[in-house]
């Protein structure tokens, strides 16, 4: 696999680690509203950048640029 290609998988894997440990820290951050929205937010932010990776994998996978 050329190395852009593992770049956007690893990237990918991170953030949807990232996304994961997000509900976990929602959870424990229950009765602080500006935790909540802080871990809220960064989800969020992260659910658009999984999107962006995603949508750059499919691009690569379309124009048989992913090996």
């Amino acid at each position: 696999m050329k190395n852009h290609n593992h770049d956007l998988v690893h990237q990918l894997s991170e953030t949807l680690d990232s996304i994961w440990r997000f509900d976990s820290y929602l959870k424990t951050a229950e009765g602080c509203e500006s935790c909540t929205a802080l871990w809220q937010k960064l989800k969020n932010d992260y659910q658009q950048l999984e999107r962006l990776l995603v949508a750059e994998i499919k691009k690569h996978i379309d124009e048989g640029r992913f090996d």
